[in-house]
């Protein structure tokens, strides 16, 4: 049986609905709204064929858990969880496959910014250390767009074991780390390539770096030396895409 969340906010909801309505299992409208873009998400549940139902301003908040869903929630079915067994045979169905390893995040909002490039970008896969993350956060869902739900994850007990395996069957290992000597648009993304950030306080862990064919690191000129986990995440992602359809 499929597992089920909610997410809220007006753009999540509608990007959600327009690439994946399957999804939905039933909409909820602050009642009495005068919102004028409640009238494009009613139209729009009327030709997706999703129930679409009024109701009060508290109720909405709890079943968020927040006062600011601007006044519109969804319930929807979670696509389901690989672990590292069924990760691996998944991906191995891919010819050219693109994944993405979160190392220790843990603040949804990164976590959801990272999503959304993720998705944006063409990820294949989100990878996650099991019991890190919980990925049913409505400020998760709201900050990736909707992106953590429509995204492919894998859920994996021991990283170290998997990002094995990952090797064994192909798969090249990309790290990012601010003392790495090589530039990250240095190495060759057009491959079958895992490419990992960690936390922006610790970066990824020893075990992870160690299993990594390639340290990389994005070159800066202010006095600042790190960036957000997320930005980072977008631009590695990005070149990798730049080189997939450009070279």
């Amino acid at each position: 049986m499929s597992k089920t969340s909610y997410i809220y906010g007006i753009n999540t909801i509608l990007e959600s609905l327009n690439y994946n309505s399957e999804l939905f299992i039933e909409i909820y409208i602050k009642e009495n709204s005068d919102n004028k873009r409640f009238k494009e998400i009613v139209a729009l549940t009327e030709e997706k064929n999703v129930p679409l139902k009024k109701i009060s301003k508290s109720r909405l908040d709890k079943m968020t858990a927040t006062s600011k869903n601007q006044g519109l929630a969804a319930l929807i079915k979670r696509k389901e969880k690989f672990n590292s067994k069924t990760a691996i045979k998944y991906l191995d169905t891919i010819r050219n496959p693109l994944i993405l390893i979160l190392d220790g995040l843990e603040d949804p909002r990164n976590i959801g910014a990272c999503y959304r490039t993720a998705n944006a970008s063409g990820v294949d896969m989100v990878v996650i250390p099991k019991n890190r993350v919980n990925l049913d956060s409505p400020v998760l869902s709201k900050v990736s767009s909707g992106a953590s739900e429509l995204t492919n994850t894998a859920y994996v007990s021991n990283l170290s074991n998997f990002i094995k395996a990952l090797k064994k069957n192909g798969v090249w290992i990309c790290g990012s780390s601010d003392s790495a000597l090589t530039n990250y648009n240095e190495i060759d993304f057009n491959q079958p390539i895992a490419i990992i950030v960690g936390s922006e306080e610790k970066g990824i862990r020893y075990l992870t770096e160690k299993n990594c064919d390639y340290l990389v690191s994005i070159p800066m000129k202010g006095p600042v030396n790190s960036l957000n986990v997320s930005v980072a995440c977008g631009i590695l992602l990005y070149e990798a895409i730049r080189q997939r359809l450009y070279i």
